[in-house]
Protein backbone atom coordinates (compact mmCIF):
# COMPACT_ATOMS: atom_id res chain seq x y z
CA UNK A 1 0.00 0.00 0.00
CA UNK A 2 1.28 3.71 -1.38
CA UNK A 3 1.38 6.14 1.85
CA UNK A 4 -0.46 9.10 1.55
CA UNK A 5 0.71 12.37 1.72
CA UNK A 6 -1.30 15.35 2.80
CA UNK A 7 -0.57 19.30 2.32
CA UNK A 8 -1.54 21.40 4.29
CA UNK A 9 -2.43 24.78 1.65
CA UNK A 10 -2.14 27.94 3.50
CA UNK A 11 -4.92 30.48 4.00
CA UNK A 12 -5.38 32.76 0.89
CA UNK A 13 -5.60 37.22 1.45
CA UNK A 14 -7.00 38.49 -1.37
CA UNK A 15 -5.58 41.70 -2.75
CA UNK A 16 -8.17 43.50 -4.37
CA UNK A 17 -5.75 44.11 -6.80
CA UNK A 18 -7.30 42.91 -10.37
CA UNK A 19 -4.60 40.74 -11.42
CA UNK A 20 -2.40 39.95 -8.38
CA UNK A 21 -4.35 37.30 -7.03
CA UNK A 22 -4.46 34.99 -10.23
CA UNK A 23 -0.46 35.04 -9.60
CA UNK A 24 -0.26 33.92 -6.23
CA UNK A 25 -2.77 31.04 -6.00
CA UNK A 26 -5.57 33.60 -4.76
CA UNK A 27 -3.86 35.59 -2.58
CA UNK A 28 -1.08 35.93 -0.39
CA UNK A 29 -0.38 33.58 2.37
CA UNK A 30 -2.19 34.73 6.21
CA UNK A 31 -0.16 36.09 8.35
CA UNK A 32 3.30 36.49 6.27
CA UNK A 33 5.16 39.28 5.47
CA UNK A 34 5.42 40.17 1.60
CA UNK A 35 7.37 43.08 0.43
CA UNK A 36 6.63 45.22 -2.05
CA UNK A 37 9.72 46.95 -3.63
CA UNK A 38 9.52 49.27 -6.37
CA UNK A 39 11.30 52.71 -7.88
CA UNK A 40 9.46 56.14 -6.71
CA UNK A 41 6.48 56.12 -8.27
CA UNK A 42 5.66 52.52 -9.90
CA UNK A 43 2.41 52.72 -7.74
CA UNK A 44 3.42 50.92 -4.85
CA UNK A 45 1.37 53.72 -2.14
CA UNK A 46 -1.08 52.80 -4.32
CA UNK A 47 -1.22 48.65 -4.56
CA UNK A 48 -1.19 49.19 -0.45
CA UNK A 49 -4.20 51.08 -0.29
CA UNK A 50 -6.18 49.30 -2.60
CA UNK A 51 -5.17 45.92 -0.55
CA UNK A 52 -6.66 47.45 2.50
CA UNK A 53 -9.14 49.23 1.20
CA UNK A 54 -10.03 45.90 -0.53
CA UNK A 55 -9.76 44.30 2.86
CA UNK A 56 -11.85 46.66 4.71
CA UNK A 57 -15.15 47.40 2.39
CA UNK A 58 -15.20 43.98 0.75
CA UNK A 59 -13.93 41.44 3.51
CA UNK A 60 -14.74 43.22 6.84
CA UNK A 61 -11.47 43.19 7.34
CA UNK A 62 -9.84 46.01 9.36
CA UNK A 63 -6.39 47.83 8.49
CA UNK A 64 -3.71 49.51 9.75
CA UNK A 65 -1.74 51.96 7.52
CA UNK A 66 1.77 52.94 9.06
CA UNK A 67 3.43 55.69 7.78
CA UNK A 68 7.40 56.64 8.18
CA UNK A 69 7.33 58.62 5.02
CA UNK A 70 3.54 60.94 4.43
CA UNK A 71 0.98 62.63 6.42
CA UNK A 72 -2.41 61.12 7.03
CA UNK A 73 -3.96 64.21 5.37
CA UNK A 74 -1.57 64.10 2.02
CA UNK A 75 -2.66 60.17 1.90
CA UNK A 76 -6.42 60.52 2.73
CA UNK A 77 -6.04 63.58 -0.49
CA UNK A 78 -4.07 61.74 -3.11
CA UNK A 79 -6.30 58.25 -2.30
CA UNK A 80 -9.63 60.12 -2.82
CA UNK A 81 -8.30 60.71 -6.86
CA UNK A 82 -8.90 56.71 -6.84
CA UNK A 83 -12.25 56.32 -5.27
CA UNK A 84 -10.79 54.86 -1.84
CA UNK A 85 -12.66 56.96 1.01
CA UNK A 86 -10.66 56.08 4.05
CA UNK A 87 -11.86 59.16 6.20
CA UNK A 88 -15.04 56.93 5.97
CA UNK A 89 -13.14 53.85 6.85
CA UNK A 90 -11.62 55.72 9.75
CA UNK A 91 -15.12 56.70 10.87
CA UNK A 92 -16.60 53.37 10.88
CA UNK A 93 -13.77 51.85 13.00
CA UNK A 94 -12.56 50.15 9.91
CA UNK A 95 -9.45 51.72 9.00
CA UNK A 96 -6.43 53.40 11.16
CA UNK A 97 -3.46 55.66 10.31
CA UNK A 98 -0.50 55.51 12.36
CA UNK A 99 2.06 58.76 12.18
CA UNK A 100 5.49 57.52 12.20
CA UNK A 101 7.08 60.29 10.07
CA UNK A 102 8.88 61.49 13.25
CA UNK A 103 10.32 58.51 14.47
CA UNK A 104 14.17 58.29 15.35
CA UNK A 105 16.75 55.69 16.22
CA UNK A 106 15.79 55.14 19.76
CA UNK A 107 11.76 55.19 19.28
CA UNK A 108 12.42 52.55 16.48
CA UNK A 109 11.17 49.98 19.35
CA UNK A 110 8.82 51.92 21.01
CA UNK A 111 7.11 52.35 17.39
CA UNK A 112 7.11 48.63 16.97
CA UNK A 113 5.64 47.77 20.16
CA UNK A 114 3.76 50.58 19.76
CA UNK A 115 2.05 48.85 15.81
CA UNK A 116 1.61 44.91 17.32
CA UNK A 117 0.02 46.78 20.69
CA UNK A 118 -2.65 48.85 17.84
CA UNK A 119 -2.69 45.01 15.69
CA UNK A 120 -3.76 43.17 18.87
CA UNK A 121 -6.78 45.90 20.19
CA UNK A 122 -8.43 46.19 17.15
CA UNK A 123 -7.83 42.82 15.76
CA UNK A 124 -6.26 43.78 12.46
CA UNK A 125 -6.08 41.25 9.66
CA UNK A 126 -4.22 43.25 7.04
CA UNK A 127 -0.96 45.91 7.62
CA UNK A 128 1.19 48.17 5.31
CA UNK A 129 4.39 50.10 6.79
CA UNK A 130 5.30 52.60 4.76
CA UNK A 131 8.03 52.24 3.99
CA UNK A 132 11.13 50.05 5.36
CA UNK A 133 13.69 52.53 3.75
CA UNK A 134 12.19 55.36 5.77
CA UNK A 135 12.50 53.28 8.75
CA UNK A 136 15.82 52.30 8.13
CA UNK A 137 17.35 56.12 7.66
CA UNK A 138 17.19 55.64 11.41
CA UNK A 139 19.29 53.24 11.71
CA UNK A 140 23.14 53.89 12.39
CA UNK A 141 24.52 50.31 11.65
CA UNK A 142 22.67 47.39 8.68
CA UNK A 143 22.89 44.90 11.40
CA UNK A 144 20.21 47.26 13.97
CA UNK A 145 17.95 46.48 10.62
CA UNK A 146 18.59 43.39 10.45
CA UNK A 147 16.91 42.95 14.29
CA UNK A 148 14.07 44.68 13.40
CA UNK A 149 12.89 43.11 10.37
CA UNK A 150 13.35 39.90 11.90
CA UNK A 151 11.47 41.01 14.97
CA UNK A 152 8.09 42.65 13.25
CA UNK A 153 8.03 39.23 11.24
CA UNK A 154 8.35 37.48 14.29
CA UNK A 155 5.60 39.68 15.85
CA UNK A 156 3.27 39.87 13.09
CA UNK A 157 2.92 36.23 12.72
CA UNK A 158 1.59 35.94 15.82
CA UNK A 159 -1.14 38.11 15.49
CA UNK A 160 -1.80 36.50 11.92
CA UNK A 161 -2.01 39.52 10.39
CA UNK A 162 -0.68 40.14 7.10
CA UNK A 163 1.69 42.81 6.41
CA UNK A 164 2.70 44.48 3.32
CA UNK A 165 6.37 46.59 3.57
CA UNK A 166 6.76 48.82 1.30
CA UNK A 167 10.36 48.92 -0.19
CA UNK A 168 12.05 51.90 -1.95
CA UNK A 169 14.23 51.17 -5.09
CA UNK A 170 16.26 54.59 -6.42
CA UNK A 171 16.49 54.67 -9.85
CA UNK A 172 19.40 53.02 -11.51
CA UNK A 173 19.57 50.13 -8.38
CA UNK A 174 19.19 46.87 -8.39
CA UNK A 175 19.10 45.96 -4.90
CA UNK A 176 16.47 45.68 -2.60
CA UNK A 177 16.87 48.20 0.32
CA UNK A 178 19.93 47.22 2.62
CA UNK A 179 19.89 42.95 0.73
CA UNK A 180 18.96 41.99 3.89
CA UNK A 181 14.85 42.39 3.81
CA UNK A 182 14.27 39.78 0.59
CA UNK A 183 15.97 36.54 3.21
CA UNK A 184 13.56 37.68 5.72
CA UNK A 185 10.45 38.52 4.02
CA UNK A 186 7.80 35.47 3.30
CA UNK A 187 7.07 37.28 -0.35
CA UNK A 188 8.79 39.78 -2.61
CA UNK A 189 6.15 41.62 -5.28
CA UNK A 190 8.68 43.91 -7.40
CA UNK A 191 7.29 47.19 -9.09
CA UNK A 192 9.66 48.33 -12.08
CA UNK A 193 9.57 51.17 -14.08
CA UNK A 194 11.05 50.92 -17.40
CA UNK A 195 12.22 53.29 -19.93
CA UNK A 196 11.33 52.86 -23.67
CA UNK A 197 11.66 54.53 -26.77
CA UNK A 198 7.96 55.24 -26.81
CA UNK A 199 7.93 56.85 -23.11
CA UNK A 200 7.48 55.04 -19.12
CA UNK A 201 6.06 51.72 -18.89
CA UNK A 202 5.47 50.03 -15.65
CA UNK A 203 5.65 46.76 -14.88
CA UNK A 204 5.76 43.73 -11.75
CA UNK A 205 6.95 40.41 -11.41
CA UNK A 206 6.58 37.92 -8.05
CA UNK A 207 10.31 36.82 -6.74
CA UNK A 208 9.36 34.94 -4.19
CA UNK A 209 6.09 33.77 -2.61
CA UNK A 210 6.53 31.10 0.06
CA UNK A 211 4.08 27.79 -0.03
CA UNK A 212 3.05 29.21 -3.04
CA UNK A 213 3.85 28.73 -7.06
CA UNK A 214 3.33 32.04 -8.71
CA UNK A 215 3.55 33.42 -11.75
CA UNK A 216 7.05 33.75 -12.30
CA UNK A 217 6.36 36.15 -15.43
CA UNK A 218 6.58 40.28 -16.38
CA UNK A 219 2.96 41.75 -15.79
CA UNK A 220 2.16 45.11 -17.26
CA UNK A 221 0.98 47.86 -14.65
CA UNK A 222 -2.02 49.56 -15.67
CA UNK A 223 -2.98 52.74 -13.25
CA UNK A 224 -6.45 54.28 -13.60
CA UNK A 225 -9.37 56.03 -11.46
CA UNK A 226 -9.90 52.82 -10.06
CA UNK A 227 -6.45 52.22 -8.92
CA UNK A 228 -3.84 50.04 -9.99
CA UNK A 229 -4.84 46.37 -11.91
CA UNK A 230 -2.08 43.87 -13.34
CA UNK A 231 -1.87 42.71 -16.80
CA UNK A 232 0.22 40.13 -18.37
CA UNK A 233 2.55 41.17 -21.23
CA UNK A 234 2.17 40.73 -24.90
CA UNK A 235 5.10 39.20 -26.46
Amino acid sequence: MSEKTTEVLAERVATGIDGMDDLVEGGFPRGSLVLLAGSPGSGKTIASAQYLYYGATKLDEKGIYVSFAERRETFLKNMRRFGFDFQTLEDEDKFNFLDMMTCSESMISSALNMIVAEVSATHAKRLVIDSFSAMAQAFKKKIDARIIVHLLEKMMRTTDCTTLMLVEIPIGNTAIGLGIEEFVADGIVLFETINEATGIRKRAIIRKMRGTNHNMKYSNIVISNKGISLMPEVT
